[in-house]
């Protein structure tokens, strides 16, 4: 009779935890939340680039992923990244070169 009620005692727990378990897991994972996207971004024409450079920090910090940078003047950076990260690097100043178009 004891073992019979361990063994319903370690079933329940173990529904409980892997229901909790499965909850959490879920709940953290930002990347079906975010919505994330991959677009061209045009630099600036000032030596150092700031686009490219905040862009490779967010790239150090994991934020955008599958960095390629043309190489022509100013630089072509497609980038993959969360939405909300490549409307604000889009918004960024930039200076124009006069020979871009």
């Amino acid at each position: 009779m004891l073992i019979r009620k361990l063994k319903a005692t370690a079933i329940v727990y173990l529904l409980a935890l892997s229901f909790v378990g499965g909850a959490l897991v879920y709940a953290s994972d930002s990347t079906i939340v975010e919505e994330v996207e991959s677009v061209l971004i045009i630099g600036s024409a000032e030596h150092p680039d700031p686009i490219l450079e905040m862009v490779q920090d967010l790239e150090k910090k994991g934020i955008l992923r599958d960095i390629v940078v043309l190489e022509s003047f100013p630089v072509q950076i497609w980038v993959t990244g969360p939405k909300n990260v490549i409307e604000k690097l889009q918004k960024m100043p930039r200076k124009a070169s006069p020979n871009f178009k």
